[in-house]
């Protein structure tokens, strides 16, 4: 034992004193999350208390946003907040520069997003302005047809041509003989049309892995258009030659597993400048002097005689099965009526305007012109909607939407709003 100054200590005693001291300062008998946990609880009754508060102030927040904004709560534009701005997370991408110095307003398509082709190039663009496809080429005439996500490009009086989707093109491919016209279908199936020695013209068919489905000689007409139907067995050619110091046109309806044409239609003395199916067995054939429909499974052939008017512009939504001419009552190019025609060629609209139409685009019940230096919006009941400033060197309208249009400038596509 030890002493000091009367007072006795001993290993026994002073454990103890050590142990009642770490009893009062120490937390090492406690685990740690349950003593953070007594230090933060919160009722159940408060959780719920502020949940639901949140929640009633939620519900006020999106009903003043509502009122203050239903005038822009269209199913259209709301698809578009979560498509481009919800999940695209940045601003509208336009204006884009074109590549290359030259395109051509029939080179110039939308059916929602955007692509061109150019004396140099081919781009394609989403309706956020993002770049979704890009090809150099070295046609000296190119001509861009597209349907659905596929693509057709072919050189005019050349040899070469390339097909793909929209994002991915394929690599270029010859022709034997010079390419009068192609057309493609939304499944990628398409058809070219060549010169051919000892004939006038060839049609060769072909799905989309460019295996061969189809072939045919055609001995009396050069085939200046033609368009390939959805399941891709059958295609509808327009040709045309001279007769005794005139034109004579004519339409073939052609079927893949058939040699022999199904129908001929004559088409007077037109010049046939575009033909597209509607519908997998209706056509829509726009002319110099009439335009027709034709009912491909009763040979039905409906012409829309201009009157005397002049066509000036056109364009066919393959979307809505739905076309639109404008012809000029004036016979300049001004005064122009906008004449609009269901997939069986019965008009369903003509609206008689004051207006010159430089550029035209049908899409999903709108009709939107470029005049001068004014674009206008009309709906498919002949009312005007809207008119707004395309910008400097305006040469093509294409509508994106129901309230907006791609225009194609001098260097650049931009978008615009009406």
């Amino acid at each position: 034992m030890k002493y000091k100054k009367g007072q006795r200590y001993s290993v026994e005693s002073v454990e103890k004193r050590k142990k009642s001291k770490r009893d009062v300062l120490s937390y090492e008998d406690v685990p740690l999350e349950e003593y953070q946990e007594e230090k933060y609880r919160i009722s159940k009754d408060a959780v719920k208390k502020i949940l639901i508060a949140v929640a009633v102030l939620v519900v006020v927040g999106l009903i003043v946003f509502a009122i203050s904004n239903r005038e822009n709560l269209t199913c259209e534009k709301i698809g578009n907040w979560v498509k481009y701005d919800l999940f695209g997370s940045h601003d509208n991408g336009y204006p884009v520069q074109l590549t290359g110095t030259n395109v051509a307003e029939g080179n110039f398509i939308s059916n929602g997003d955007i692509c061109y082709v150019s004396d140099t190039s081919y781009q394609a663009f989403t309706k956020a302005g993002n770049e979704e496809g890009y090809n150099q080429h070295s046609f000296s005439s190119p001509v861009l047809r597209t349907s659905g996500d596929y693509v057709l490009i072919y050189n005019l009086g050349g040899n070469g041509y390339v097909t793909g989707k929209k994002s991915k093109l394929n690599s270029i491919k010859d022709t034997d003989q010079y390419i009068l016209c192609g057309d493609i279908n939304s499944k990628g199936a398409f058809c070219i049309v060549t010169q051919a020695d000892g004939y006038l013209s060839k049609l060769t068919a072909y799905n989309k892995d460019e295996e061969l489905l189809y072939s045919y000689y055609f001995s009396d007409y050069y085939i200046q258009s033609v368009a390939i139907n959805e399941d891709g067995n059958g295609a509808v050619a327009c040709g045309i030659t001279g007769d005794n110091g005139s034109l004579s046109s004519v339409a073939y309806v052609l079927s893949f597993s058939s040699e022999q044409p199904v129908a001929t239609h004559s088409l007077q003395s037109n010049i046939i400048y575009q033909a597209d199916y509607l519908t997998n067995s209706k056509v829509c054939m726009i002319g110099s002097d009439a335009s027709y429909t034709l009912n491909t499974s009763n040979n039905n052939l409906n012409a829309i005689e201009y009157d005397k008017m002049e066509l000036t512009n056109y364009d066919i939504d393959p979307d809505t099965d739905c076309f639109v001419l404008s012809l000029s009552r004036s016979g300049d190019g001004r005064m122009c009526s906008i004449e609009y025609f269901n997939s069986d060629g019965s008009p369903q609209n003509v609206n008689d305007t004051d207006y010159a139409v430089d550029s035209i685009s049908l899409y999903k019940g709108r009709i939107a012109i470029l005049s001068g230096s004014t674009a206008y919006l009309f709906d498919t009941n002949g009312n005007e909607v809207s008119s707004a400033d395309p910008g400097n060197g305006a040469k093509a309208i294409r509508l994106a939407g129901a309230d907006s249009a791609y225009i194609l400038g001098i260097n650049e596509i931009r978008m615009i709003n009406f």
